[in-house]
């Protein structure tokens, strides 16, 4: 069943006239689809993921794991970091993946 959600985004914002609405449908639909091609709704891979989809799968999986949800508690930034470089090449885009680490001390002082 949470594996329908990217589609099922996709579906609500594809429907409006709104240019940043139409992007945040690819978005939605891409977000969970992995460089290695193992992600999900449409199992593509690498250069075939929109760009902007291999930024936020980063980034998304980056504020899941820093933050507490009902579920889990919330891992270190250090934690966090250590599963995203493990994840290099797999789940994620390498060179996006260096750009992120290149980064981040900039992006913790924005979410701050």
């Amino acid at each position: 069943m949470i594996k329908t959600h990217p589609s099922i985004g996709y579906k609500i914002f594809e429907k409006s006239d709104l240019d940043m609405l139409k992007i945040s449908a690819n978005l939605a639909l891409n977000h969970h689809e992995k460089y290695n091609g193992t992600g999900y709704p449409n199992g593509i891979k690498g250069d075939e993921i929109l760009l902007e989809a291999r930024m936020l799968s980063i980034i998304d999986v980056f504020d899941a794991m820093t933050h507490k949800r009902v579920y889990k508690d919330a891992f270190s930034v250090d934690e966090a970091l250590e599963y995203i470089k493990s994840q290099k090449g797999k789940h994620f885009d390498p060179n996006l993946v260096d750009v992120f680490m290149e980064n981040i001390e900039e992006i913790l002082d924005i979410e701050e």
